[in-house]
């Protein structure tokens, strides 16, 4: 497992300089009817609490980056996602923003609640989210994930 972490403690930034050279993304690629579908499957894996079917919507070599840090690969990825069913995770809402394909690639992203059933209670984290999705063996994986979290409203 490879973890390296977050030298922010907390904040987690993410910066994607995708592809300068690829083609601009056409307008009739349905995109999101490609991450509604993928979306789908991402919170069904979460509510089955099955880290080994999460991981399979990630590509060998993915890259999942969040405040805990980055995990490198789709094993760290697993191990990472076992720790969060452990930890109470129940289910995560996704909502998504906006989506562009070029060619086998997606750039998508939007907003997230992951809901916990912890020790000390029910908890929801919100976090903003990005995406890159690649295009494999006429199947899309998770090849980017980064997770920001949304912080909390300032006091008056």
């Amino acid at each position: 497992m490879t973890v390296i972490p977050s030298a922010l403690g907390g904040a987690s930034i993410a910066l994607v300089l995708c592809c300068l050279a690829s083609p601009a993304p056409a307008a009739d690629d349905n995109a999101m009817t490609i991450v509604n579908a993928f979306t789908a499957k991402y919170e069904q894996a979460v509510a089955s609490k099955d880290a080994a079917k999460l991981a399979e919507l990630f590509t060998q070599d993915a890259v999942f980056q969040n405040p805990a840090g980055v995990f490198k690969g789709r094993a760290a990825i697993q191990q990472y996602r076992e720790g969060g069913f452990k930890a109470g995770v129940e289910k995560e809402d996704i909502s998504i923003a906006g989506a562009e394909k070029s060619g086998d690639i997606i750039y998508d992203y939007g907003d997230t609640t992951i809901h916990i059933n912890s020790k000390s209670g029910p908890k929801e984290l919100k976090a903003h989210w990005g995406a890159v999705l690649t295009k494999r063996d006429n199947d899309w994986k998770l090849t980017l994930l980064t997770a920001t979290p949304v912080p909390p409203p300032k006091s008056q």
